[in-house]
Protein backbone atom coordinates (compact mmCIF):
# COMPACT_ATOMS: atom_id res chain seq x y z
CA UNK A 1 0.00 0.00 0.00
CA UNK A 2 1.23 3.47 -0.84
CA UNK A 3 2.20 5.65 2.13
CA UNK A 4 1.59 8.97 0.36
CA UNK A 5 -2.09 9.91 0.31
CA UNK A 6 -1.67 12.03 -2.82
CA UNK A 7 -0.66 8.87 -4.71
CA UNK A 8 -3.49 6.89 -3.11
CA UNK A 9 -5.99 9.54 -4.19
CA UNK A 10 -4.67 9.47 -7.74
CA UNK A 11 -4.92 5.67 -7.87
CA UNK A 12 -8.35 5.49 -6.20
CA UNK A 13 -9.91 8.10 -8.52
CA UNK A 14 -8.10 7.18 -11.74
CA UNK A 15 -11.12 5.56 -13.43
CA UNK A 16 -13.43 8.51 -12.69
CA UNK A 17 -10.77 11.00 -13.77
CA UNK A 18 -10.05 9.19 -17.03
CA UNK A 19 -13.77 8.94 -17.80
CA UNK A 20 -14.16 12.72 -17.51
CA UNK A 21 -10.91 13.39 -19.41
CA UNK A 22 -12.09 11.20 -22.29
CA UNK A 23 -15.37 13.08 -22.52
CA UNK A 24 -13.74 16.51 -22.41
CA UNK A 25 -11.03 15.51 -24.88
CA UNK A 26 -13.68 14.37 -27.37
CA UNK A 27 -15.14 17.87 -27.63
CA UNK A 28 -13.97 19.95 -30.60
CA UNK A 29 -12.70 23.18 -29.03
CA UNK A 30 -12.07 24.76 -32.43
CA UNK A 31 -15.77 25.19 -33.22
CA UNK A 32 -18.32 27.52 -31.67
CA UNK A 33 -20.63 24.64 -30.76
CA UNK A 34 -17.87 22.46 -29.32
CA UNK A 35 -16.15 25.20 -27.38
CA UNK A 36 -19.51 26.48 -26.14
CA UNK A 37 -20.42 23.00 -24.93
CA UNK A 38 -17.07 22.61 -23.15
CA UNK A 39 -17.40 25.99 -21.46
CA UNK A 40 -21.04 25.58 -20.48
CA UNK A 41 -20.34 22.22 -18.82
CA UNK A 42 -17.46 23.73 -16.87
CA UNK A 43 -19.36 26.86 -15.90
CA UNK A 44 -22.31 24.86 -14.66
CA UNK A 45 -20.16 22.49 -12.59
CA UNK A 46 -17.83 25.20 -11.29
CA UNK A 47 -20.79 27.36 -10.24
CA UNK A 48 -22.46 24.39 -8.55
CA UNK A 49 -19.26 23.54 -6.65
CA UNK A 50 -18.54 27.19 -5.81
CA UNK A 51 -21.95 27.50 -4.19
CA UNK A 52 -21.11 24.56 -1.90
CA UNK A 53 -17.67 25.58 -0.61
CA UNK A 54 -16.76 28.07 2.09
CA UNK A 55 -17.27 31.61 0.80
CA UNK A 56 -14.04 33.60 0.53
CA UNK A 57 -11.83 30.48 0.62
CA UNK A 58 -9.09 30.04 -2.00
CA UNK A 59 -11.26 27.47 -3.77
CA UNK A 60 -14.26 29.84 -3.78
CA UNK A 61 -12.20 32.72 -5.26
CA UNK A 62 -10.73 30.51 -7.97
CA UNK A 63 -14.10 29.04 -8.87
CA UNK A 64 -15.76 32.46 -8.85
CA UNK A 65 -13.13 33.86 -11.23
CA UNK A 66 -13.50 30.89 -13.58
CA UNK A 67 -17.29 31.20 -13.58
CA UNK A 68 -16.95 34.91 -14.41
CA UNK A 69 -14.44 34.28 -17.21
CA UNK A 70 -16.46 31.45 -18.71
CA UNK A 71 -19.56 33.66 -18.62
CA UNK A 72 -17.70 36.29 -20.65
CA UNK A 73 -16.65 33.67 -23.19
CA UNK A 74 -20.16 32.24 -23.45
CA UNK A 75 -21.48 35.75 -24.11
CA UNK A 76 -19.09 36.02 -27.06
CA UNK A 77 -20.11 32.59 -28.35
CA UNK A 78 -23.78 33.47 -28.00
CA UNK A 79 -24.95 30.67 -25.79
CA UNK A 80 -26.14 29.79 -22.35
CA UNK A 81 -24.88 27.64 -19.53
CA UNK A 82 -25.80 23.96 -19.35
CA UNK A 83 -27.89 22.92 -16.39
CA UNK A 84 -25.87 20.91 -13.89
CA UNK A 85 -27.57 17.53 -13.59
CA UNK A 86 -25.42 15.97 -10.90
CA UNK A 87 -25.81 16.56 -7.23
CA UNK A 88 -23.56 16.85 -4.25
CA UNK A 89 -25.15 15.47 -1.11
CA UNK A 90 -22.79 17.19 1.30
CA UNK A 91 -20.23 19.96 1.41
CA UNK A 92 -17.11 18.47 -0.21
CA UNK A 93 -13.77 18.46 1.56
CA UNK A 94 -11.76 21.48 0.43
CA UNK A 95 -8.82 19.31 -0.64
CA UNK A 96 -11.10 17.29 -2.93
CA UNK A 97 -12.32 20.53 -4.47
CA UNK A 98 -8.78 21.87 -4.80
CA UNK A 99 -7.56 18.61 -6.35
CA UNK A 100 -10.30 18.53 -9.00
CA UNK A 101 -10.41 22.26 -9.76
CA UNK A 102 -6.66 22.94 -9.81
CA UNK A 103 -6.12 19.69 -11.67
CA UNK A 104 -8.58 20.89 -14.30
CA UNK A 105 -6.60 24.12 -14.60
CA UNK A 106 -3.49 22.07 -15.37
CA UNK A 107 -5.45 19.99 -17.87
CA UNK A 108 -6.65 23.19 -19.51
CA UNK A 109 -3.05 23.93 -20.50
CA UNK A 110 -3.15 20.87 -22.76
CA UNK A 111 -6.61 21.66 -24.14
CA UNK A 112 -5.60 25.28 -24.72
CA UNK A 113 -3.38 24.17 -27.61
CA UNK A 114 -6.39 22.63 -29.35
CA UNK A 115 -8.33 25.86 -28.82
CA UNK A 116 -5.41 27.87 -30.24
CA UNK A 117 -5.72 25.87 -33.47
CA UNK A 118 -9.20 27.30 -34.05
CA UNK A 119 -9.57 29.31 -37.24
CA UNK A 120 -13.03 30.62 -36.29
CA UNK A 121 -12.57 34.24 -35.14
CA UNK A 122 -15.51 33.99 -32.73
CA UNK A 123 -13.90 31.03 -30.97
CA UNK A 124 -10.56 32.88 -30.78
CA UNK A 125 -12.22 36.00 -29.29
CA UNK A 126 -13.63 33.85 -26.48
CA UNK A 127 -10.28 33.78 -24.67
CA UNK A 128 -11.00 34.63 -21.03
CA UNK A 129 -11.04 31.04 -19.71
CA UNK A 130 -7.89 29.88 -21.44
CA UNK A 131 -6.02 33.07 -20.54
CA UNK A 132 -6.61 32.48 -16.82
CA UNK A 133 -3.30 31.11 -15.59
CA UNK A 134 -3.08 28.83 -12.56
CA UNK A 135 -1.80 30.51 -9.38
CA UNK A 136 1.95 29.80 -9.22
CA UNK A 137 2.78 27.22 -6.57
CA UNK A 138 -0.85 26.42 -5.76
CA UNK A 139 -0.80 22.91 -7.27
CA UNK A 140 2.41 22.13 -5.36
CA UNK A 141 0.81 23.33 -2.09
CA UNK A 142 -2.26 21.16 -2.72
CA UNK A 143 -0.06 18.15 -3.43
CA UNK A 144 1.91 18.78 -0.23
CA UNK A 145 -1.30 19.09 1.80
CA UNK A 146 -2.63 15.85 0.30
CA UNK A 147 0.64 14.10 1.07
CA UNK A 148 0.23 15.09 4.73
CA UNK A 149 -3.18 13.43 5.07
CA UNK A 150 -2.84 10.09 6.92
CA UNK A 151 -3.64 7.36 4.37
CA UNK A 152 -6.00 5.36 6.61
CA UNK A 153 -7.77 8.32 8.20
CA UNK A 154 -11.45 9.20 8.00
CA UNK A 155 -10.47 12.37 6.20
CA UNK A 156 -8.64 10.35 3.54
CA UNK A 157 -11.81 8.31 2.97
CA UNK A 158 -13.86 11.50 2.74
CA UNK A 159 -11.48 13.11 0.24
CA UNK A 160 -11.56 10.03 -1.99
CA UNK A 161 -15.36 9.92 -1.81
CA UNK A 162 -15.72 13.65 -2.50
CA UNK A 163 -13.24 13.60 -5.38
CA UNK A 164 -15.19 10.78 -7.02
CA UNK A 165 -18.39 12.72 -6.37
CA UNK A 166 -16.96 15.80 -8.12
CA UNK A 167 -15.79 13.80 -11.14
CA UNK A 168 -19.26 12.21 -11.29
CA UNK A 169 -20.81 15.69 -11.30
CA UNK A 170 -18.79 16.64 -14.40
CA UNK A 171 -19.52 13.33 -16.09
CA UNK A 172 -23.28 13.47 -15.47
CA UNK A 173 -23.48 17.07 -16.66
CA UNK A 174 -21.42 16.39 -19.79
CA UNK A 175 -23.54 13.33 -20.68
CA UNK A 176 -26.89 15.05 -20.22
CA UNK A 177 -28.85 15.84 -23.39
CA UNK A 178 -28.86 19.50 -22.35
CA UNK A 179 -25.06 19.48 -22.55
CA UNK A 180 -25.32 19.56 -26.32
CA UNK A 181 -25.16 23.30 -25.73
CA UNK A 182 -28.22 25.10 -26.95
CA UNK A 183 -27.16 28.11 -28.96
CA UNK A 184 -29.21 31.27 -28.97
CA UNK A 185 -31.89 31.63 -31.66
CA UNK A 186 -29.98 34.45 -33.35
CA UNK A 187 -27.02 32.20 -34.08
CA UNK A 188 -28.88 29.01 -34.97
Amino acid sequence: MCADFRQVLKIETRAEHERVDMLMSSIDLATVDGFGRFLSIHQSCFRYIRDRVTVESDAWHGLDEMVRRIGADLAILGGAETICVGSIVRKPDRLAVDYVVEGSRLGSKVLRNRWLAASDPTVRRACAYFSFAPVPGRWRRICDQLSNVPVHSERAKAIIHDTKMLFALFHATACAPAAQWPRSAELA
